[in-house]
């Protein structure tokens, strides 16, 4: 069967279709509204070995699901890799579409990893609802201690956020007024909390489903439950990755070189692209690892590294590449944590 390369736009309202040949000449071009039924009418229509390319976003993982029946192969691209496509003056629906299946055409991709598991993609949702959460909890905090300093309160510490703290701060706030929608943040604090913690349940309960989670979080030092379901939940597979390096890379601790003949154009920095999350973990485990008061490799390494180069950042760094590397291996071989191996 002749291939035929299909490019999708993904809109919330609409979907904008492109599907050419080999040789480059489009065959059909169609926008419908976004629906699960207009999808499979679609793609129930085109004949050949189909071979679909879109970029990554909300709709992705579903579009993926309803497709797959009718297509050979689909890549999911990042957007923040298809240049060609973000940084055009003249951007349109149906031009992306076209340029997505143009550049498949080509072989000119950048696929992301998405887990044909539909129990690993639940759960990567409930890690980041529990992690959204705790974000907000975060926020939440913030803005309830720039509302007491705009009052004169100034507080330092988590005292504001403890029982006797809050009836405290709030008694010390002059005005009626602003006292009374002081409370009513604390009402959103609390109510994120009891959220937050029926979050963590569930993402505990569905973890209990992948073995790795209870080998990271009761062998590894500085990893816990959270950390475990993180690393788990956004790496998914460990054979996804050929080589460690390109695990560090995903975990925002790969380092970026920029030169044009043979000069260096910046300082190499930690490269930005990749999972914020995982690398947030990295550096919890670091600071729990290396502040134990039990001897663990994480923290022999750390000392031996800032030994020989006198640079704590350096030496903070390695670290964390090497308990991401740690996790991977054991995933890898199904093998506990072994301290004497570091």
């Amino acid at each position: 069967m002749a291939k035929l390369y299909v490019g999708l736009d993904l809109g919330s309202r609409h979907i904008e279709l492109v599907a050419m040949r080999l040789n480059g000449k489009v065959i059909k071009q169609r926008r419908f509204p976004t629906s699960e039924s207009n999808l499979r009418q679609e793609f129930e229509a085109l004949t050949g070995e189909v071979h679909v390319h879109m970029e990554a976003g909300e709709l992705a993982a579903w579009v993926r699901e309803v497709i797959k029946p009718y297509a050979k192969s689909i890549i999911i691209a990042h957007a923040r890799d298809n240049a060609w496509i973000a940084k055009d003056p003249n951007k349109r629906d149906r031009v992306d579409a076209f340029k997505l299946a143009d550049l498949l055409r080509m072989n000119r991709v950048h696929p992301v990893y998405y887990a044909d598991d539909r129990a690993r993609r639940d759960f990567k949702q409930l890690v980041q609802h529990y992690g959204d959460l705790t974000a907000q909890e975060v926020a939440l905090k913030a803005i309830i201690k720039s509302r007491l300093r705009t009052q004169g309160v100034i507080v330092h510490n988590a005292a504001p956020f403890t029982e006797q703290g809050c009836k405290d701060v709030v008694a010390r706030v002059p005005s009626a007024e602003i006292r009374k929608a002081i409370r009513q943040l604390y009402k959103v604090l609390a109510h994120t909390l009891e959220v937050r913690d029926e979050a963590y349940t569930a993402m505990v309960k569905a973890g209990r489903q992948f073995p790795e989670i209870k080998l990271f979080q009761e062998t590894v030092p500085g990893v816990g439950p959270i950390g475990a379901a993180r690393f788990s939940a956004y790496v998914q597979t460990p054979h996804r990755f050929s080589n460690k390096r390109k695990l560090w890379r995903y975990c925002r601790l790969g380092v970026s070189y920029r030169s044009s003949d043979g000069q260096l154009l910046s300082h190499p920095k930690l490269d930005r692209a990749g999972c914020g999350p995982l690398k947030d973990l990295a550096r919890k485990a670091f600071e729990v690892a290396v502040n134990s008061q039990d001897d663990n490799q994480f923290k022999r390494a750390y000392e031996q590294v800032l030994a020989r180069t006198h640079d704590k950042t350096h030496a903070r760094l390695t670290v964390m590449r090497k308990i991401v590397s740690v996790l991977r291996a054991m995933w890898l071989t199904n093998s506990p944590y072994q301290d004497e191996l570091g």
